[in-house]
Protein backbone atom coordinates (compact mmCIF):
# COMPACT_ATOMS: atom_id res chain seq x y z
CA UNK A 1 0.00 0.00 0.00
CA UNK A 2 2.57 1.95 1.22
CA UNK A 3 5.79 3.47 -0.77
CA UNK A 4 8.37 5.72 1.44
CA UNK A 5 10.85 7.34 -0.39
CA UNK A 6 12.93 9.74 0.91
CA UNK A 7 11.30 12.54 -1.09
CA UNK A 8 8.07 12.44 -2.60
CA UNK A 9 7.72 13.12 -6.69
CA UNK A 10 8.24 16.33 -7.64
CA UNK A 11 6.90 16.45 -10.90
CA UNK A 12 3.21 14.71 -12.17
CA UNK A 13 -0.20 15.49 -12.84
CA UNK A 14 -2.08 18.11 -11.34
CA UNK A 15 -5.72 17.19 -10.28
CA UNK A 16 -8.61 19.20 -11.85
CA UNK A 17 -11.55 20.65 -10.60
CA UNK A 18 -13.65 17.77 -11.70
CA UNK A 19 -11.24 15.01 -9.81
CA UNK A 20 -10.98 16.92 -6.50
CA UNK A 21 -14.57 16.51 -6.46
CA UNK A 22 -14.16 13.12 -6.68
CA UNK A 23 -11.41 12.74 -4.05
CA UNK A 24 -13.69 14.78 -1.54
CA UNK A 25 -16.86 12.85 -2.49
CA UNK A 26 -15.41 9.74 -1.72
CA UNK A 27 -13.34 10.60 1.19
CA UNK A 28 -16.55 11.74 2.94
CA UNK A 29 -17.39 8.21 2.95
CA UNK A 30 -14.30 6.69 4.67
CA UNK A 31 -15.35 5.07 8.07
CA UNK A 32 -14.98 8.17 11.20
CA UNK A 33 -14.63 6.21 14.49
CA UNK A 34 -17.04 8.20 16.42
CA UNK A 35 -15.78 11.61 15.69
CA UNK A 36 -17.40 14.20 13.27
CA UNK A 37 -14.41 15.62 11.48
CA UNK A 38 -11.58 13.22 12.05
CA UNK A 39 -9.13 14.52 9.02
CA UNK A 40 -8.55 17.40 6.89
CA UNK A 41 -8.19 17.04 3.27
CA UNK A 42 -5.63 19.47 1.33
CA UNK A 43 -5.11 19.21 -2.63
CA UNK A 44 -2.55 21.32 -4.20
CA UNK A 45 -0.65 20.09 -7.43
CA UNK A 46 -0.42 16.30 -8.07
CA UNK A 47 -0.35 15.90 -3.82
CA UNK A 48 -2.97 15.07 -1.52
CA UNK A 49 -2.48 15.84 2.05
CA UNK A 50 -4.11 13.60 5.15
CA UNK A 51 -3.88 15.63 8.80
CA UNK A 52 -5.68 15.38 11.67
CA UNK A 53 -8.31 17.64 12.61
CA UNK A 54 -9.05 17.01 16.81
CA UNK A 55 -10.91 19.52 18.11
CA UNK A 56 -9.04 21.23 20.74
CA UNK A 57 -10.98 20.20 23.65
CA UNK A 58 -10.11 16.17 22.97
CA UNK A 59 -6.52 16.61 22.48
CA UNK A 60 -6.02 15.35 25.73
CA UNK A 61 -8.13 12.87 25.40
CA UNK A 62 -6.24 9.05 24.68
CA UNK A 63 -9.42 7.33 23.63
CA UNK A 64 -10.22 10.31 20.77
CA UNK A 65 -6.31 11.09 19.98
CA UNK A 66 -6.29 7.31 18.90
CA UNK A 67 -9.43 6.62 16.89
CA UNK A 68 -8.51 10.12 15.80
CA UNK A 69 -5.38 8.62 13.75
CA UNK A 70 -7.27 5.40 12.62
CA UNK A 71 -10.04 7.44 11.28
CA UNK A 72 -7.15 9.18 9.32
CA UNK A 73 -5.91 5.49 7.66
CA UNK A 74 -9.31 4.85 6.82
CA UNK A 75 -9.38 8.53 4.94
CA UNK A 76 -5.82 7.17 3.23
CA UNK A 77 -7.48 3.77 1.80
CA UNK A 78 -10.55 5.88 0.49
CA UNK A 79 -8.10 8.47 -1.02
CA UNK A 80 -5.56 6.08 -2.39
CA UNK A 81 -8.78 4.08 -4.15
CA UNK A 82 -9.89 7.09 -5.89
CA UNK A 83 -6.23 8.14 -7.08
CA UNK A 84 -6.49 4.54 -8.66
CA UNK A 85 -9.63 4.97 -10.31
CA UNK A 86 -8.53 8.43 -11.49
CA UNK A 87 -5.80 6.54 -13.39
CA UNK A 88 -3.07 7.58 -11.22
CA UNK A 89 -0.41 4.86 -8.93
CA UNK A 90 -0.64 6.63 -5.65
CA UNK A 91 3.11 7.07 -3.92
CA UNK A 92 2.59 7.40 -0.19
CA UNK A 93 4.23 8.36 2.82
CA UNK A 94 3.46 8.25 6.33
CA UNK A 95 4.08 11.33 8.62
CA UNK A 96 6.44 12.97 5.80
CA UNK A 97 7.20 16.32 7.67
CA UNK A 98 8.56 16.56 10.88
CA UNK A 99 7.34 19.68 11.40
CA UNK A 100 3.80 19.38 10.75
CA UNK A 101 2.57 17.10 13.78
CA UNK A 102 -0.81 16.87 12.44
CA UNK A 103 0.01 15.44 9.00
CA UNK A 104 -0.21 11.50 8.87
CA UNK A 105 -0.25 10.89 5.13
CA UNK A 106 0.37 12.11 1.53
CA UNK A 107 -0.24 10.79 -1.41
CA UNK A 108 1.14 11.68 -5.19
CA UNK A 109 -0.09 11.23 -8.02
CA UNK A 110 2.96 10.47 -10.12
CA UNK A 111 2.58 7.49 -12.74
CA UNK A 112 0.02 6.58 -15.08
CA UNK A 113 -2.29 4.10 -14.12
CA UNK A 114 -5.21 1.81 -16.06
CA UNK A 115 -7.83 0.86 -13.40
CA UNK A 116 -8.29 -2.63 -13.14
CA UNK A 117 -11.98 -4.48 -12.40
CA UNK A 118 -10.90 -4.57 -9.01
CA UNK A 119 -9.84 -1.03 -8.52
CA UNK A 120 -12.87 0.20 -9.74
CA UNK A 121 -15.52 -2.58 -7.95
CA UNK A 122 -13.42 -1.12 -4.67
CA UNK A 123 -14.62 2.06 -5.82
CA UNK A 124 -17.76 1.32 -6.04
CA UNK A 125 -17.74 -0.07 -2.22
CA UNK A 126 -16.98 3.39 -0.54
CA UNK A 127 -20.56 4.87 -1.73
CA UNK A 128 -22.33 1.45 -0.87
CA UNK A 129 -20.55 0.37 2.28
CA UNK A 130 -22.97 1.62 4.59
CA UNK A 131 -26.78 0.88 2.27
CA UNK A 132 -27.66 -1.76 4.59
CA UNK A 133 -25.33 -1.17 7.76
CA UNK A 134 -28.37 -0.84 10.41
CA UNK A 135 -29.78 -3.73 9.72
CA UNK A 136 -26.72 -5.96 10.15
CA UNK A 137 -27.67 -9.83 10.75
CA UNK A 138 -23.68 -10.82 12.02
CA UNK A 139 -21.58 -13.72 11.01
CA UNK A 140 -18.94 -15.34 12.54
CA UNK A 141 -16.23 -15.47 9.73
CA UNK A 142 -15.38 -19.36 9.68
CA UNK A 143 -19.30 -19.68 8.90
CA UNK A 144 -18.54 -18.05 6.13
CA UNK A 145 -17.27 -19.71 2.69
CA UNK A 146 -13.68 -19.91 3.29
CA UNK A 147 -13.23 -18.30 -0.23
CA UNK A 148 -14.87 -15.03 0.63
CA UNK A 149 -13.12 -14.96 4.16
CA UNK A 150 -9.92 -15.51 2.61
CA UNK A 151 -10.45 -12.78 -0.48
CA UNK A 152 -10.85 -9.93 2.45
CA UNK A 153 -8.07 -11.21 4.63
CA UNK A 154 -6.02 -10.78 1.82
CA UNK A 155 -7.44 -7.67 1.02
CA UNK A 156 -6.77 -6.55 4.25
CA UNK A 157 -3.37 -7.57 4.81
CA UNK A 158 -0.15 -5.12 4.78
CA UNK A 159 3.44 -5.97 5.76
CA UNK A 160 2.64 -4.70 9.31
CA UNK A 161 -0.94 -5.13 9.81
CA UNK A 162 -3.30 -7.77 9.08
CA UNK A 163 -6.76 -9.18 10.08
CA UNK A 164 -7.50 -12.18 11.93
CA UNK A 165 -10.86 -14.69 12.55
CA UNK A 166 -11.93 -14.68 16.09
CA UNK A 167 -14.93 -16.02 17.57
CA UNK A 168 -17.29 -13.96 20.06
CA UNK A 169 -16.06 -12.64 22.98
CA UNK A 170 -18.13 -13.18 26.01
CA UNK A 171 -19.10 -11.09 28.69
CA UNK A 172 -17.83 -12.03 32.20
CA UNK A 173 -17.82 -9.81 35.72
CA UNK A 174 -18.76 -6.54 33.82
CA UNK A 175 -16.73 -7.06 31.08
CA UNK A 176 -17.97 -6.03 27.99
CA UNK A 177 -18.16 -9.03 24.85
CA UNK A 178 -17.88 -8.50 21.30
CA UNK A 179 -19.18 -10.10 18.08
CA UNK A 180 -17.06 -12.75 16.21
CA UNK A 181 -15.45 -11.25 13.68
CA UNK A 182 -12.50 -9.61 11.71
CA UNK A 183 -9.83 -8.48 14.38
CA UNK A 184 -7.41 -6.31 12.82
CA UNK A 185 -3.75 -6.27 14.22
CA UNK A 186 -0.52 -4.19 13.77
CA UNK A 187 2.78 -5.24 14.13
CA UNK A 188 2.83 -1.82 16.42
CA UNK A 189 1.21 0.50 18.84
CA UNK A 190 1.78 4.07 18.38
CA UNK A 191 0.57 6.88 15.51
CA UNK A 192 2.02 4.79 13.00
CA UNK A 193 0.62 1.49 14.44
CA UNK A 194 -2.75 3.30 14.53
CA UNK A 195 -2.57 4.59 11.66
CA UNK A 196 -2.11 1.49 9.46
CA UNK A 197 -4.80 -0.20 11.47
CA UNK A 198 -7.25 2.22 10.04
CA UNK A 199 -5.81 1.48 6.18
CA UNK A 200 -5.83 -2.50 7.05
CA UNK A 201 -9.74 -1.75 8.61
CA UNK A 202 -11.34 0.08 5.93
CA UNK A 203 -9.61 -2.22 3.07
CA UNK A 204 -11.40 -5.24 4.78
CA UNK A 205 -14.83 -3.17 5.08
CA UNK A 206 -14.41 -2.58 1.15
CA UNK A 207 -13.41 -6.04 0.14
CA UNK A 208 -16.43 -7.21 2.41
CA UNK A 209 -18.81 -4.86 0.47
CA UNK A 210 -17.66 -5.70 -2.62
CA UNK A 211 -18.22 -9.19 -2.08
CA UNK A 212 -21.75 -8.73 -0.92
CA UNK A 213 -21.49 -8.79 2.69
CA UNK A 214 -21.89 -5.98 5.65
CA UNK A 215 -19.61 -4.86 7.70
CA UNK A 216 -19.61 -2.95 10.93
CA UNK A 217 -16.61 -1.97 12.80
CA UNK A 218 -15.97 -1.93 16.65
CA UNK A 219 -13.39 1.07 17.87
CA UNK A 220 -14.21 1.87 21.04
CA UNK A 221 -13.96 -0.48 23.40
CA UNK A 222 -9.89 -0.80 22.36
CA UNK A 223 -9.37 2.04 23.42
CA UNK A 224 -8.63 0.62 26.88
CA UNK A 225 -5.23 -0.78 26.77
CA UNK A 226 -6.66 -3.56 29.65
CA UNK A 227 -9.26 -4.79 26.50
CA UNK A 228 -6.18 -4.60 23.90
CA UNK A 229 -4.72 -7.26 26.36
CA UNK A 230 -7.88 -9.60 26.80
CA UNK A 231 -8.16 -9.65 23.38
CA UNK A 232 -4.36 -10.66 22.63
CA UNK A 233 -5.22 -13.38 24.97
CA UNK A 234 -8.45 -14.24 23.32
CA UNK A 235 -7.46 -14.40 19.83
CA UNK A 236 -3.91 -16.16 20.71
CA UNK A 237 -1.81 -13.34 18.60
CA UNK A 238 1.29 -11.81 18.43
CA UNK A 239 1.27 -7.71 18.28
CA UNK A 240 -1.52 -4.95 18.81
CA UNK A 241 -4.97 -5.09 18.42
CA UNK A 242 -6.81 -2.24 17.02
CA UNK A 243 -10.61 -2.96 15.99
CA UNK A 244 -12.90 -5.52 15.29
CA UNK A 245 -14.67 -5.61 11.62
CA UNK A 246 -17.93 -7.50 12.50
CA UNK A 247 -19.35 -9.11 9.26
CA UNK A 248 -22.83 -9.68 8.18
CA UNK A 249 -25.45 -10.47 5.22
CA UNK A 250 -27.72 -7.86 3.88
CA UNK A 251 -31.53 -8.55 4.40
CA UNK A 252 -33.23 -10.20 1.96
CA UNK A 253 -35.99 -8.35 0.21
CA UNK A 254 -39.90 -8.58 1.01
CA UNK A 255 -41.57 -10.24 -1.54
CA UNK A 256 -43.89 -7.89 -2.85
Amino acid sequence: MTVEPPVLSLAGHTWSEQEKGVLSRATAHAHRCGLAEPWTIHMHGHRVEIAENLPFPLRGHAGANRNGVIACGCALTVVSCAVRVLGWAPEVVLFGDPDRAELVATVVASRRHRPSAADVGQFRAVFEQRRHHAALDPRDPEALDPAVRDAIVRAAELPDAKVVPVSAVVAAHRKRGLEAGLLVVTATDGRRGQLVAGVTLQRAWLAATALGLTASPVVEPFEMREFRQRMVRHAGVDGSPQSLLVLGRPPRAEPA
